[in-house]
């Protein structure tokens, strides 16, 4: 059985080996989301030249001729490029409305197909556990989210997701977790598990649209964290004392340094003034010397005072009648004051040997003045009673004295007061 002449075969073969000459090039360009992109079409024309969608040929995007040329909205062409023979199509701004192919033609031959690809996006995201990752979708539907876990060693990952008819579907592991809020797919309570690469994917045109990769921090314990803060403070706080202590070397080094200088630029100087300073120490010294063996000398003068003046043969046998320039009673306080005045500028500490000993001697000098206070009011008016009755025996007015000074000085001696018969103490 004869399939073809020959003449047939040699035709089909031809047409195998020889592709048509109105097959057209195709080329791509990749650009960058909301950016300009340019499409470019080398062939040759002397004609007019068009831009059109490759799946609507009837929708004319941009037009040029010999004499003028004009575009759509979002779109550009330049009359000086057409006349140089290059045939540029400027898209604006690139969104993913305009993923698709382009056809440029000639006189109504298409010259050749021009892609748009727009290059896929990319976000690092970093979260802490508990937190939710947020995906866009920023491209019709239908749509696939594809997991690629840090470790593993597939070249794309496994679908998790699907988006179709504004319908999520995930796998069984991520249902109770992963939510569709439109324009958003959106994975709750992430963990360490989840860290790796979330590729968004155009199923319709095969593209990846957005990838996202994924980090969930290490959360230290409590603990470790307080150990940490207290380390640090306490590296810091001894770096500071270093740093204070260095200082500190170097400030009595400079200062040991002109201390030296000093002395040697003015040695007499320097003696002179060491022996200004002995001297006024040594008369420091001096001077506490004499202000505590003034001390001493009151405090024997005090004891010695309590002692002569504190016993009752003592006060009876001095004679109302001698004559004193100061009384004791009045002698004995002016001591009381100026002892109190010692011991009330030593601040009356409790430690103080002295303020201790005042207080033990104070009780005994007060009763000792009380005592002679009452014995001078007794003499006193005995004195006067003596008067009295001396008058009355002598059948002649006696001016008796009434002032304790005239009292004291009123001339009686003994024999006179036996005379009268007058006991004396």
């Amino acid at each position: 059985m004869q399939f073809c002449s020959l003449h047939h075969c040699v035709i089909f073969f031809l047409i195998l080996t020889f592709p048509s000459a109105n097959t057209l090039a195709s080329t791509s360009v990749t650009a960058k989301l909301h950016q300009s992109a340019t499409l470019s079409c080398n062939y040759k024309c002397s004609g007019v030249v068009t831009w059109t969608m490759f799946h609507i040929p009837g929708n004319i995007l941009a037009q040029c001729s010999k004499t003028k040329c004009w575009s759509e909205k979002g779109y550009e062409v330049s009359h000086d490029q057409y006349l140089k023979g290059k045939f540029l199509l400027t898209i604006t701004a690139v969104d993913y409305s305009n993923r698709i192919m382009y056809t440029c033609a000639c006189d109504g031959v298409d010259a050749c197909d021009v892609r748009l690809i727009i290059e896929t996006l990319t976000s690092l995201v970093q979260l802490n556990p508990g937190q939710a990752l947020v995906m866009d979708l920023p491209i019709p539907e239908p749509v696939e989210v594809m997991y690629k876990a840090r470790d593993s060693a597939d070249l794309y990952g496994a679908q998790i997701c699907t988006v179709t008819q504004r319908s999520l579907q995930c796998q069984p592991e991520y249902t109770h977790r992963a939510s569709l809020s439109y324009p958003n797919i959106t994975l709750r309570d992430v963990n360490m598990t989840d860290s790796g690469t979330y590729s968004i994917r155009d199923r319709k045109n095969e593209e990846v649209i957005h990838i996202y990769t994924l980090i969930v921090n290490v959360v230290q314990p409590e603990s470790e964290r307080k150990f940490e803060v207290s380390l640090l403070t306490g590296v810091f706080v001894g770096l500071f004392m270093l740093v204070i202590i260095v200082i500190d070397v170097l400030l009595m080094k400079n200062w040991h340094k002109k201390s030296r200088n000093r002395e040697k630029t003015d040695p007499e100087e320097t003696i002179k003034l060491n022996g200004s300073t002995r001297e006024v120490r040594s008369r420091q010294r001096s001077d506490s010397d004499a202000k505590a063996d003034q001390l001493a000398r009151q405090m024997v003068e005090m004891d010695k005072l309590i002692q002569c003046y504190k016993s009752e043969s003592m006060r009876k046998s001095q004679s109302w009648t001698n004559r004193n320039d100061i009384p004791v009673v009045e002698m004995l306080t002016m001591k009381k004051t100026e002892m109190e005045a010692v011991v009330q500028r030593r601040q009356d500490s409790e430690r103080d040997t002295v303020c201790q000993w005042w207080r033990l001697k104070r009780p005994e000098l007060d009763t000792i003045i009380e005592h002679w206070t009452k014995y001078n009011t007794e003499l006193d008016q005995f004195k006067q009673n003596l008067c009295n009755k001396v008058s009355h025996q002598s059948n002649h007015q006696t001016r008796c004295p009434r002032e304790r000074r005239m009292v004291q000085s009123w001339p009686a001696s003994p024999e006179f007061l036996r005379t009268y018969n007058v006991d004396v103490f």
